[in-house]
């Protein structure tokens, strides 16, 4: 026999003829259950909770801030906006309208609608300055035509996101 198990049956005969006084017994069994008490109350189940909590806390926010503008389909990005004069303040305006477009419009009016502004959008930018200011004297006579075209083409898909607007107060 190896001296690990030679040792562990002392032990073990040793243990077995040792007999331990009942208060003894009882101290151990009450400090147990006081034990498995306290670690029920502190549950590991409200600590996922409040790290779930703070986990959506940091999430949603940082979601928001990193989802894509509808803008953005238009302009590219609000610094496009801002070389024609332009600020963020109005690229927000342009973002909620466009959202309102697409709540109001069906999907392939809205589509429609994308289409038209950012060709139309693409026009503006073309005669409009660093300032803000427009000439459309910088127009040819077929992006003239094509601005009257997509002017035409827009009106009733404008009118019908303006209108109810204007209908709920």
């Amino acid at each position: 026999m190896s001296i690990d198990k030679e040792l562990r049956e002392e032990l073990r005969q040793a243990a077995d003829s040792m007999h331990c006084p009942p208060d003894l017994y009882e101290r151990v069994h009450q400090s147990y259950q006081h034990f498995v008490k306290e670690k029920r109350g502190r549950s590991p189940m409200k600590k996922r909770l409040l790290a779930g909590i703070a986990a959506v806390a940091i999430l949603i926010p940082s979601a928001v801030y990193a989802s894509s503008y509808l803008a953005d389909g238009i302009f590219g990005s609000s610094a496009a906006i801002e070389k024609i004069g332009g600020s963020k303040e109005e690229y927000q305006e342009i973002e909620g309208f466009l959202k309102t477009a697409k709540a109001k419009l069906t999907e392939d009016e809205f589509k429609e609608y994308m289409e038209l502004t950012k060709q139309l959008m693409q026009l503006k930018m073309k005669i409009t300055d660093k300032n803000g200011i427009r000439d459309e004297g910088k127009l040819t006579k077929e992006e003239q035509q094509q601005w009257e075209q997509l002017a035409t083409k827009l009106a009733p898909l404008f009118e019908k996101i303006t209108a109810t607007e204007t209908a709920k107060p």
